[in-house]
């Protein structure tokens, strides 16, 4: 069929419809689909009509692309729902101790620094090592064979020299040998939790720790 036989008979082209879509800035939506929908059959060639398994086929794809769209936003609301639970729960960590994976810990005037480790297996031997702000050993703690699961220790807060360190943040360094081998563990320190920060949708909560500053929620692995 001609372009003005149709435009004579008040029809808009499927490449018009098309071309209208196309140009379209927001999403195609429901209404504008069965539009093209309809324009395209209303000018298929009649000697050679559009295959019924074709056109299943297109109502099946819109379905899907709709139902995903509309399985996103229960997503987004079912995120922003968990996230402001998460929030009223972890409201109550201000003010309180909480267990942390961190390499770095506080030392208070005359104080001492509780820290533990968590081993996944038996250890023959885990060494504390206590570095200051210069990166130099001031300390170091033997807690000899270990087994497996959290492993406590207590740093007293005096240097190799028996001297009293001075107030300030340490890095600590765990080492765990195994069959001769020495591996890396991640500490965990005792810290005061001061603030929360949210994150916003798909963002982690950020946790404001006294004298260590902010870490994420994530880190946090027990509450003192």
């Amino acid at each position: 069929m001609e372009v003005d036989s149709i435009n004579a008979l008040g029809l808009r082209s499927y490449r018009d419809a098309a071309d209208d879509a196309i140009n379209d800035k927001s999403s195609l939506g429901q209404d504008a689909f069965l539009k093209l929908m309809t324009t395209q059959l209303s000018n298929q060639d009649p000697f050679e009509p559009m295959d019924n398994g074709d056109f299943l086929a297109q109502m099946a794809q819109f379905g899907t692309v709709n139902g995903v769209n509309e399985l996103l936003t229960s997503f987004k609301s079912m995120a922003a729902s968990l996230q402001s639970s998460q929030a009223l729960e972890a409201s109550n960590l201000i003010g309180r101790n909480v267990l942390i994976k961190h390499d770095e810990a506080y030392l208070e005037t005359g104080g001492s620094v509780n820290s533990a480790v968590e081993l996944s297996s038996s250890a023959e031997n885990v060494v504390v090592n206590i570095y200051d702000a210069n990166d130099s050993l001031i300390n170091r703690v033997d807690l000899g064979a270990q087994s497996r699961g959290l492993v406590q220790f207590n740093w007293d807060g005096t240097t190799l020299n028996d001297q009293r360190a001075p107030a300030g943040t340490y890095r600590i360094e765990v080492e765990a040998s195994r069959h001769g081998e020495a591996e890396s563990v991640t500490p965990l320190v005792s810290a005061n939790v001061i603030s929360l920060t949210l994150g916003g949708v798909g963002k982690e909560m950020k946790v404001e720790l006294e004298h260590l500053g902010q870490i994420g929620f994530s880190q946090v692995v027990k509450i003192l």
